[in-house]
């Protein structure tokens, strides 16, 4: 538990520690008349027990002030619980603030001074003197020693609550810190997991989809062409299978090799298809993180030319300057309008990609003239 959390039980033990000291510092316990002592300590073990940290700020000010005077009244009675004037000093800033404690403060130090030079007039201090031939140069010191004391205790005490609330709004601001990077962190977390989903299932189920449905239109007057749907889910729905294994392959390796695996991507997709594939594969070794991030960017490239280009030749460089590593993808197919056309997920998830690695991306692209994609990264 902090120490600002529990102010209540610290003031309470710390308060009645004084009362208690205060007694057993004493000559003699029963130096002080009995009557005084039974009405006074209880008084202030009671109060100790009371902290108004939750009532109004009147009730407040009441407690505080209360207290103040009811020490200095026990003072004027010849009983010196004076010490306790700090501990409600300390009080006064946590429920108050700065500005009224050094108020109350202010008005409590020339009390409390006036209090102890009366004391000493009455001979109840120095009782080997005679007030009556008390030096004024004396008097003058006694003053000035008292109010130098009293402002030396009551400033330490303001700078160490002080202290103490700005230490624990730190650490409110660094919980919430703490917090805020948690959710982000969990908010990144989903986003990655969306990405890694869309990259190696999202096609394949929305082409297995649109087999199914062919399949389930034409089962009623062509069974033929039915069932070759249903084949081609089939295929569709092992590839699903295997791209999450692959997947999950990737992700667990330590030894993961990027260009070996961008050479057995580009080959795959170059047999399956009737794509012309070319490509320079000449990449430096990532980190397996930064390496995979860059083999999502690339099959999500690739797929998206498969599934909207139309094209018939790809050319694919990946190289390697003294300060960038630099990604290039181009196709001869239909292109598009970059003004008209929303980016997809597909292309999102690059381009988040890509920055995850400090880089960029930029699409170079019209209709009917093809689509060149360039990503840069530093190295």
């Amino acid at each position: 538990m902090r120490l600002i959390d529990s102010l209540p039980q610290t003031f309470r033990y710390l308060e009645w520690i004084i009362l208690i000291a205060s007694l057993g510092m004493r000559d003699n316990v029963f130096e002080y008349p009995i009557a005084k002592v039974l009405w006074i300590y209880p008084t202030f073990f009671i109060l100790g027990c009371i902290y108004p940290a939750k009532s109004k700020l009147w009730q407040q000010i009441i407690y505080v002030v209360g207290a103040i005077c009811l020490i200095i009244w026990a003072r004027l009675a010849g009983v010196d619980v004076g010490i306790l004037l700090f501990t409600y000093i300390a009080k006064s800033y946590f429920l108050l603030g700065q500005s009224k404690t050094i108020l109350i403060t202010a008005f409590s130090g020339m009390a409390w001074v006036a209090v102890q030079y009366s004391a000493q007039l009455s001979g109840r201090v120095f009782q080997y003197l005679d007030p009556s031939s008390l030096d004024p140069l004396e008097s003058i010191k006694f003053l000035g020693f008292g109010f130098l004391t009293f402002f030396a205790c009551s400033t330490f005490t303001i700078m160490f609550c002080s202290m103490m609330v700005a230490e624990n709004r730190s650490w409110q601001k660094a919980k919430a810190l703490a917090l805020e990077v948690e959710s982000l962190a969990a908010t990144l977390e989903r986003t990655r997991i969306a990405r890694d989903i869309h990259d190696s299932l999202g096609h394949t189920l929305t082409d297995l989809d649109i087999q199914l449905a062919v399949a389930q239109r034409l089962r009623s007057h062509n069974l033929e062409q039915s069932f070759q749907a249903i084949d081609t889910a089939k295929i569709l729905s092992s590839q699903c299978i295997e791209d999450v294994s692959q997947a999950l392959h990737q992700m667990r390796q330590s030894d993961f090799n990027l260009n070996q695996a961008l050479t057995i991507l580009i080959e795959k997709i170059h047999h399956y298809s009737q794509i012309q594939m070319q490509w320079e594969l000449n990449l430096p070794e990532f980190s397996f993180s930064e390496a995979y991030q860059i083999y999502c960017i690339v099959k999500e490239g690739i797929i998206n030319i498969q599934k909207h280009a139309f094209a018939s030749q790809v050319s694919f460089r990946a190289y390697s300057t003294e300060q960038k590593v630099i990604l290039e993808l181009r196709d001869n197919g239909v292109g598009f309008d970059l003004e008209l056309t929303p980016m997809g997920f597909g292309i999102q998830g690059m381009i988040e990609r890509s920055q995850l690695l400090g880089g960029n991306l930029t699409i170079k692209t019209a209709p009917n003239q093809g689509t060149a994609i360039q990503v840069t990264l530093p190295l």
